[in-house]
């Protein structure tokens, strides 16, 4: 293993991936004070960051255990970050060092709750939207989620995530968009004045009127008519895999209407032959 030391991290990794180190190390260096002061936390002890050189020591590494499908963990606690090489990671949009700033949030919130649970809600919408992740994909699960009527209650999220992969992937997608939207119209100070409320064990509903002076129903209200009035629950409809669905639908349907315009045809050229010919030998 190499070590490569920043101010506030290190980052550990196999000789062949050092490059990978150091890229790591200085985004480090460069976004987590970034962070931190977006979220008015302090920084913080220091960061060990293990990129792992294979999928088995990825898992074997971990301080427990983990789903098959994380492409990285954050240990708060132990401030620990487990992330996979880039050759691991198979075709993928995001990058490497967006991964990392998503666990880096997760290690900064699990700190200044302490020993108190981070609600999902809140841990996943902040380490979205400071890490970009809030991206056309997100978009297009919100609009699917309209679509079918099935977005959740800000109640629904704060109980937790569903065990339903697709309903999951939906509480992901609304949790960003409701801290974006907070952020959008009570102002950064909101979200700050959120994590504190609640790091500080202040229960949901309360803390949501503190940090935006408005009660959950009515702020509810608010942004999930925002959502539906919106023309996203539209975009699922004008997407071209949908197109291609109704294209094979119709496909059977215009193949009937063709034949039957045929066989008119052919009969009103017989018709025509049979009146020529009588013309004829008139």
């Amino acid at each position: 293993w190499v070590r490569i030391t920043s101010p506030f991290a290190d980052v550990h990794a196999a000789p062949r991936d050092k490059g990978t180190a150091l890229r790591l190390s200085r985004h480090i260096a460069a976004r987590l004070p970034e962070i931190a002061a977006n979220l008015d936390l302090p920084v913080g002890n220091r960061i060990h960051v293990v990129v792992a050189p294979t999928q088995a020591e990825f898992h074997s590494l971990q301080p427990g255990s983990l789903p098959d499908w994380a492409d990285g963990t954050a240990w708060p606690h132990r401030g620990l970050i487990f992330l996979r090489a880039p050759r691991l990671r198979g075709h993928t949009n995001e990058s490497l060092e967006t991964v990392l700033e998503h666990e880096l949030v997760h290690v900064l919130m699990g700190r200044a709750f302490g020993k108190r649970p981070v609600p999902r809600w809140l841990q996943e919408g902040v380490a979205q939207l400071q890490s970009g992740e809030y991206t056309a994909e997100t978009t297009a699960t919100l609009a699917n989620g309209i679509l079918g009527d099935n977005l959740m209650s800000l109640y629904e999220l704060s109980r937790g995530f569903p065990d339903n992969a697709l309903r999951a992937q939906l509480a992901y997608a609304q949790s960003a968009d409701f801290v974006a939207y907070i952020q959008n119209v009570h102002g950064e100070q909101a979200i700050k004045t959120l994590i504190h409320e609640m790091a500080r064990g202040e229960r949901f509903a309360p803390a949501i009127r503190i940090a935006t002076g408005e009660y959950v129903d009515d702020l509810d209200l608010a942004w999930r008519s925002r959502l539906k009035s919106s023309h996203l629950g539209l975009s699922p409809l004008f997407s071209e895999g949908v197109w291609w669905g109704l294209g094979a639908l119709l496909v059977p349907v215009a193949w009937f209407a063709v034949r039957r315009r045929n066989r008119k045809k052919l009969d009103r050229w017989s018709r025509e032959e049979v009146l020529e010919d009588a013309l004829y030998r008139t």
